[in-house]
């Protein structure tokens, strides 16, 4: 079972001060073994001199993301060394209604219902005063049932907690009046704090028991997650509680302290907003501008206006009747969708951040959640756990990035970095840019230009949903390796306009890597792979050199709860998405190019299987074909040194393919794709056709039906431009069509009807395959 087992909550002080020295030692040999290589590169006299100089560049290119990584790890290591948690003493006063304000941010398109529930019952039970929860519903309003699935849960959430703070808030009010009538009777008063505690801790225990019985089997493991980890983990809180007020010793200002805590002890104050009823608001498909919209309109008074083009929302002055007040905020505190965070969240984060008034943002990189039960999940996850390890590495070299799964963000630091742009002939408000699609990354790069940093908190505190089949992992994993090329330039702009670059060089490198490893580090490996039918000699040392990465990387695994024969799945997997961040790679170069901005693509979140877009099962599937012959062209040659690498490679791409992606899967997933291309090809020459009135009619009878398929299938043959006005990459790379286990023709979007397209014997059928063409195309449209 994937559990956290980091050294400042599992090991001993003894393993963890020992860690950094073991990091050394790994780092140490790392650079023994390219030292090693070189000189064997040296006086290897009959290699080509062209092959040398490819080899150690991409040899060079990959030792540069090792280094990087050994490096995050002994920041890591050094950090679990000195964490140590905030005491309950410290951060009690944000207990109380004097904590600073926090507005919970939680932006959401289209997200299944339970997801939206549990992620703000996270945000409403973590222990803190004073918050607000705001649900950013990004849904469009031409699909109203959506829109009010998404609003109910608003509802629901509001009901379940209002129930129980009832109660509560009418003891504090009661404390209150016989505070003011006459002498304090303590040990009654403890009765009754005891007695409220318990009725908290009891309210949480019914919410496992009807949350338990609803567990969805496909997110069970989720489920059981916050159940445990949230729910349950609270409730023996607050019986501790109980039983510390009942052994008395309160003074009244210490009874009148829980009183107060308990009025707040749950949020109820629980809103949604939805930018998109406005017309003089972003409508911008992005998340990025989804939480924009509603931050530019924190701590104003607004009334809502129609107009001819459809309501707009405009500043008032806060005296007016009909004035709506949007509050303030301290800190805004910003959480996905399908994210949760645990119940000190909250306490510890605002007190860090209150201590340091030069951080920005503050966060606890997420960890996704334990007990995944598909292959892809599990895998991935781990992937995601160790990166984990490499934030809080980058934090101790003052290199850290801002992850927008979660993060608490001083509200004045957001101010500082605004700017306005133009969009449809309106000026919105940017905080959160959103030049590319990974637009926390990007912000990181404003806030240090204005003096701010990021810190990441070492306990973790946050968990996020890892896709569980392979075609949601590519839409999430391309959006991941989209935008660091672009980003790029604008940190090196930073680096240089800022003192003491010397002394900053680790924090550069590891930013660097932070944002071109997609680059380097993959195109390295395939161009080392391709390489390898020319010349294997000197190729088969290059695991050699890796060891000491992968004995620290397989260590990681292990100490994260995973097992370290995990190590061969997960290089299994990175072989898999390597065209996934090819695809990410030329999306920010074709920005950078055109300089149109690419679309967001929100990763499903779905039961059944997402639709694996075409380049990566025929990528895959052409580099297993060709490391086998590699290995039967070096063993017919009688190389046999230089067949290891590509037989290694052959076990990795064969295991990858029948395990994370599926042969039968892939083959269908390819069908459906040949068949949506072919009719988006056929769309333009239908509407020729349809021009052509009576001559249609021709098409009743068989003989005419096949002489125009087969016309038309030359006519596509061709004439390929039919397809390039139809199709954009957009289209399968990053288009989520989800299908039942019996189907890969099924998609996950309204869209019902086979997109096959057919010859029809009326104009009207037709337009209805048309139509559902056109169903199938939007199904593969991008989130915001």
């Amino acid at each position: 079972m994937p559990v956290l087992r980091l050294p400042f909550s599992r090991s001993s002080t003894r393993v963890a001060s020992r860690e950094p020295f073991l990091v050394l030692f790994f780092l140490f040999c790392s650079l023994a073994s390219v030292g090693a290589l070189a000189v064997f590169l040296y006086v290897l006299d009959d290699m080509h001199l062209g092959d040398r100089l490819l080899y150690s560049g991409l040899l060079l290119g990959l030792i540069y993301c090792c280094l990087s990584y050994q490096l995050s790890r002994y920041g890591a290591a050094r950090r679990a060394q000195q964490h140590r948690a905030f005491a309950e003493a410290d951060v009690a006063y944000l207990l109380e209604d004097r904590a600073p304000r926090v507005a919970v941010l939680i932006p959401t398109y289209r997200e299944e219902r339970r997801v939206i529930i549990m992620t703000m019952l996270s945000a409403a039970l973590a222990r803190y005063s004073n918050r607000r929860i705001v649900l950013l519903v990004d849904d469009p309003p031409s699909d109203p049932d959506s829109v009010e699935l998404t609003l109910s849960a608003v509802d629901e959430v509001w009901e379940m907690l209002d129930k129980p703070m009832q109660a509560l808030r009418m003891e504090a009010a009661a404390w209150e009046r016989r505070a003011k009538a006459g002498p304090t009777d303590f040990a009654a008063e403890a009765g009754r704090l005891k007695r409220c505690y318990d009725h908290a801790a009891y309210w949480l225990e019914n919410l496992a028991r009807t949350l338990q019985a609803g567990i969805s089997p496909a997110f069970g493991h989720v489920d059981r997650f916050f159940i445990d980890r949230i729910v349950l983990d609270l409730a023996r809180h607050y019986r501790a509680e109980a039983g510390r007020v009942a052994e008395g010793g309160l003074s009244k200002a210490g009874i009148a302290r829980e009183y107060r805590v308990l009025a707040d002890l749950f949020c109820t104050e629980i809103s949604s907003f939805q930018r998109k009823t406005f017309e003089n608001l972003s409508h911008a498909p992005n998340k990025a501008m989804n939480l924009n919209a509603y931050i530019g309109l924190i701590g104003g008074s607004y009334v809502a206006r129609p107009t001819p083009r459809g309501a707009v929302i405009e500043a008032i002055d806060a005296s007016a009747a009909d004035a709506i007040a949007i509050p303030g905020a301290d800190y805004v505190l910003t959480l996905d969708a399908d994210s949760v965070i645990l119940n000190d969240y909250m306490l510890q984060l605002v007190h860090l951040l209150n201590g340091n008034p030069t951080l920005g943002v503050a966060q606890t990189p997420y960890l996704t959640f334990p007990k995944g039960t598909s292959p892809v999940e599990r895998i991935a996850g781990a992937t995601t756990d160790i990166q984990y390890l490499i934030h809080q590495g980058a934090t101790f070299f003052n290199a850290s990035y801002w992850v927008g799964a979660n993060a608490l963000i001083r509200f004045t630091a957001l101010e500082q970095i605004v700017r306005e742009q133009v969009e449809g002939g309106k000026r919105c408000k940017v905080f959160i840019q959103d030049e590319t699609v990974i637009e926390d990354t990007g912000s990181t790069i404003d806030l240090l230009h204005a003096g701010w940093s990021v810190h990441n908190h070492f306990s973790p505190m946050a968990y996020s949903a890892t896709p569980a089949d392979f075609g949601a992992l590519a839409i999430q994993r391309k959006r991941w390796s989209n935008g660091g090329l672009i980003i790029f330039p604008m940190l090196l702009r930073q680096y240089l306009g800022n003192p003491g670059r010397i002394r900053r060089l680790p924090e550069l490198m590891l930013r660097t890597n932070y944002l071109l490893s997609p680059l380097i580090g993959n195109v390295a490996v395939f161009i080392l792979m391709i390489w390898a039918g020319s010349d294997g000699r000197a190729l088969v040392w290059t695991p050699l050199v890796m060891i000491p990465y992968f004995l620290l990387y397989g260590s990681d695994l292990r100490r994260l709860g995973y097992r370290f024969r995990d190590l061969f799945p997960v290089c299994a997997l990175n072989l898999m998405l390597l065209p996934v961040s090819f695809a990410g790679i030329a999306a920010s170069i074709r920005q950078i190019i055109t300089g149109r901005k690419g679309s967001f693509s929100r990763t499903p979140k779905v039961a059944d299987r997402t639709f694996i877009p075409p380049y990566c099962f025929l990528f895959n599937g052409f580099m297993l074909l060709l490391m086998l012959r590699y290995v039967v062209d070096g063993l017919l040659a009688g190389q046999y040194l230089g067949a290891i690498v590509p037989a290694m490679n052959v076990s990795l791409y064969g295991y990858g393919l029948h395990r994370f992606i599926g042969f039968r899967n892939g083959f269908a997933d390819l069908g459906l794709a040949a068949r949506s291309w072919v009719a988006a090809a056929l769309r333009p020459v239908f509407a020729t056709l349809d021009m052509a009135g009576s001559g249609l009619r021709l098409l009743n009878h068989r003989p005419a039906r096949a002489m125009g398929a087969a016309g038309l299938f030359a006519l596509i043959l061709l004439a390929p431009m039919n397809l390039t006005p139809t199709l954009s990459p957009e289209d399968f790379i990053g288009g989520a069509i989800a299908s039942q286990p019996s189907s890969a023709a099924t998609t996950a979007a309204p869209m019902q009807a086979s997109p096959y397209p057919v010859a029809r014997a009326s104009v009207a059928e037709r337009d209805a395959a048309r139509a559902a063409l056109s169903s199938l195309l939007r199904g593969t449209a991008n989130g915001p």
